[in-house]
């Protein structure tokens, strides 16, 4: 493999005129994710009981791997990179406990780590996700070496020999991964593949005083080939400035973890004097600014992404939509809007629902602590949130899905959800959380037949509201499956009109010849459902379209299966023979499927929100005039010496066959939108028809900048409060409902009129 020394790089880089003067400049020590003044003011602050410093230390101080005990299992070519990482991060704890308390105990149990490590490792890391993911701890044991590297108790010949672990053994497999790819094209890993080992290639070349490896961070940090790139990262700038991350059609935990690797390795740059926070005008800051708008459950734009592998993200990603388990947005916040004096409210936002920030495994975290910069413009929250409006309850079979509106109010970290079998109760909690801003619960521990009554209370670090009002619903039972249905569906099967027709299929056969449950249907139509979800040993589950009475019919099929149940496929089987074509890699549950029958064509469909559809397949396949046409549920592979906890099942709601799929709705009119005190709107409009429309969304707009998505009402909607904001006046908004034909057009554009004079 050919290779560049040190020296051809840093000649390649005057070549092309790509050393900054910053190089020319010794390293800065302490310099790397800390700098002195960040040591001394984390120091004087706490020390003088200072919030919201004290508050960060006193979540720190409970970690477990912040303990002067913690025991190392260091390995010789890093086996396990998740204890590769808890070692690290416990380094790095220890490390910060010493600085800032002088308590050597932990300098002492950071040292041990360190030299246990460096004694043990003879090997370059090898193994699973290896090259790749190490350079998750291989970046955080070079910080915290940083941080211990004035420690009179670290002895100097081991400094060198950790310097010489790292060189030798740690180097070499970030640099490859970020050089060779495993050999895959440069786009087929994800983005947090290469943020991790940028980071880690800028945290040693800081440590070991190596300018070749902090000047090859940087320059991948600016034209890498690969997803870490800030170009390949953030590949999509929107009007507005928020900036799509490239994995948000994935999932939100890779979008915040990728994120939160690449700001702590420019928070390295920067105390080195090297600013790339501000890169590209601010790009890594629309990348923040984006993920919190979405987590904060406000609608963001999104465009399709692909990759060389061929992955397909055709919308944005609900898995793990609304977590706040992310802990580097005090870092983006002090230093982009406190120290910069840049806007990003929903940064601001996101920071303080996590104040004080805890730390996590691959992100450091505990920002509060090691980023606040300003107490005023950091405080903890004061109040509890206000109460959660727009409660809805819908019956399912055997569930209840419960849904609300924030309404405004984006200081909520969590929801408590309360149920009662008597109007005036006693309620007594089911559900209650402090690390999601989802605004909805399904529970699914109902009797069938039986009234219950539900109440929502929003959750932060303050408190909790007070209950919502509370909310009826019946859960369905089960009701006989129609005759032209039952004749062909598989024996088991459970059917109820609620939810728009929901079924529970249990799972027989493989594949295209898994159980079916449907009916007859002639000429053209489409067929479009909810997978709601699975129980079992699944292998796919979707929709059906199959010729009748064969053994091994001529069939297609939309499904969700394979690989952790998550690859959606158009399935076309014709003379025993199939071929396959791909939707989204990442598809979620809920999801909504659909096939389209034209003649002798079929066209396969699939979307998050069962509104907006992307075509993921056709095929042209002679079927006869009447098909079978319903639901398709197969089993999968028990591994041996297992048994399955649950017969293997999928359950679906809103099954629906018609002629042609149908229009959209009429569009709302005659919005309204009304001051109501110093921080609400209340809108009012009215409906073309209630009963054509499933749902009701409002957007906002303030000062021209673009509409987004604030709430999502139920069907018979026509009026809403938007409470919790600061400027009403600045304030323009308007609606459009939905089914699963599609958005309605918009309304009336309407900016907000002062509330009418008593008279």
């Amino acid at each position: 493999m050919f290779r560049l020394t040190h020296l051809g790089l840093f000649l390649l880089a005057l070549a092309f005129g790509l050393a900054s003067p910053v190089s020319a400049q010794p390293f800065v020590h302490p310099g790397g994710l800390h700098s002195q003044a960040d040591i001394d003011r984390m120091k004087t602050k706490v020390a003088a009981g200072e919030s919201p410093w004290i508050d960060g230390w006193h979540v720190l101080i409970q970690d477990s791997k912040a303990q002067s005990d913690y025991k190392a299992g260091p390995h010789r070519y890093m086996m396990d990179r998740g204890r590769a990482q808890r070692d690290a991060m416990a380094a790095y704890l220890n490390a910060l406990r010493w600085l800032i308390s002088g308590n050597t105990a932990h300098a002492d149990c950071a040292v041990r780590i360190l030299n246990g490590w460096s004694g043990k490792v003879n090997e370059v890391s090898h193994g699973i996700d290896q090259p790749g993911l190490g350079g998750i701890p291989i970046g955080t044991f070079a910080i915290a070496a940083e941080l211990m590297r004035s420690y009179p108790g670290w002895a100097y010949a081991d400094q060198v020999r950790f310097k010489r672990m790292l060189v030798d053994f740690f180097y070499p497999v970030c640099h490859d991964f970020l050089t060779r790819h495993n050999g895959r094209c440069d786009t087929a890993f994800w983005a947090n593949w290469d943020t991790c080992n940028m980071r880690a290639i800028m945290a040693i070349g800081v440590f070991c005083d190596d300018r070749a490896k902090f000047d090859e961070a940087v320059e991948y940090f600016k034209s890498g080939r690969g997803t870490g790139s800030i170009s390949n990262a953030a590949p999509f700038r929107f009007d507005g400035g928020l900036v799509q991350w490239q994995e948000s059609g994935r999932d939100y935990a890779h979008v915040m973890g990728g994120q939160g690797l690449l700001m702590e390795m420019c928070q390295i740059a920067w105390n080195q004097g090297l600013d790339l926070f501000g890169y590209d005008n601010n790009r890594l800051l629309g990348t923040a600014e984006h993920a919190a708008q979405y987590t904060l459950w406000k609608g963001v734009p999104y465009t399709y992404y692909n990759n060389c592998d061929n992955a397909n993200q055709f919308y944005i990603s609900e898995n793990y939509h609304g977590r706040l388990d992310a802990s580097h947005f005090e870092l983006v916040y002090n230093h982009y809007v406190v120290r910069q004096g840049l806007e990003a409210p929903h940064v601001k936002l996101f920071a303080a629902l996590r104040r004080p920030e805890p730390g996590e495994i691959d992100v450091l975290g505990y920002g509060t602590l090691t980023y606040t910069l300003d107490a005023k413009a950091s405080p903890l929250q004061a109040e509890p949130p206000p109460v959660p409006r727009e409660v809805s309850a819908t019956p399912g079979l055997a569930r209840v899905e419960l849904k609300w509106s924030p309404s405004g109010a984006y200081n909520a970290d969590g929801y408590e959800v309360s149920r009662a079998t008597v109007p005036g109760g006693p309620f007594t909690s089911i559900y209650s959380t402090n690390r999601w801003t989802t605004p909805s619960y399904t529970d699914t521990g109902v009797e069938p037949g039986r009234t219950y009554y539900y109440t929502v209370a929003a959750l932060n670090n303050a408190g909790k509201s007070a209950p919502s009002a509370p909310v009826s619903v019946v859960p369905a039972k089960r009701e006989a499956l129609p005759p032209d249905i039952q004749s062909v569906s598989v024996q088991g099967t459970l059917y109820s009109k609620a939810a728009g027709n929901s079924f529970q299929v249990p799972a027989v056969g493989r594949e295209l010849d898994g159980s079916f449950a449907g009916q007859s249907m002639d000429g053209d139509f489409s067929i479009t459902a909810r997978l709601v979800d699975w129980k079992g040993s699944v292998g796919m589950m979707g929709l059906t379209i199959r010729e009748p009475g064969t053994s091994k019919p001529r069939a297609m099929a939309v499904t969700l299966g394979e690989v952790g149940g998550r690859l959606a496929r158009f399935r076309t089987r014709v003379d025993g023979k199939t071929t396959v074509q791909r939707g989204c890699d990442y598809t979620w549950l809920p999801v909504w499927l659909r096939i389209r029958r034209v003649g002798d064509d079929f066209t396969a469909y699939q979307s998050s929100n069962g509104i907006e559809w992307f075509e993921i397949g056709k095929s042209t396949v002679a079927l006869p005039r009447t098909a079978l046409v319903g639901l398709l549920a197969s089993t999968g592979i028990t591994p041996p010496g297992r048994k399955a906890k649950d017969s293997p099942e999928g359950i679906f709601d809103h099954v629906l066959i018609e002629r042609q799929p149908s229009p959209p709705p009429a569009a709302p009119a005659a919005l309204t939108a009304t001051t109501l005190g110093d921080h609400g709107v209340r809108l009012d409009w009215k409906n073309a028809s209630e009963t054509s429309q499933s749902g009701v969304k409002v957007e906002a707009s303030l000062d021209g900048a673009p509409f987004y998505e604030i709430a999502d009402l139920a069907a018979d909607a026509s009026r809403f409060e938007n409470t919790g904001i600061d400027h009403p006046a600045a304030l323009h908004y308007r609606v459009r409902t939905y089914h699963t034909g599609g958005y309605s057009a918009y309304s009336n554009v309407a900016p907000v009129a002062p509330a009418p004079q008593a008279k």
